[in-house]
């Protein structure tokens, strides 16, 4: 019983951190860098 206890606790612990991070990140200008852009012909 302790051992279901500790894995229950470790993957609710786990799921928490991910949750915020995942909330985290989505505030931040992450997704505006970086990307494709036009390629300008140097002639």
């Amino acid at each position: 019983m302790k051992f279901i206890r500790r894995v229950l606790l470790a993957v609710s612990l786990a799921s928490a951190v991910a949750g915020v991070l995942r909330f985290k990140g989505k505030g931040s200008g992450a997704l505006k860098q970086g990307g494709w852009r036009k390629i300008t012909d140097q002639k």
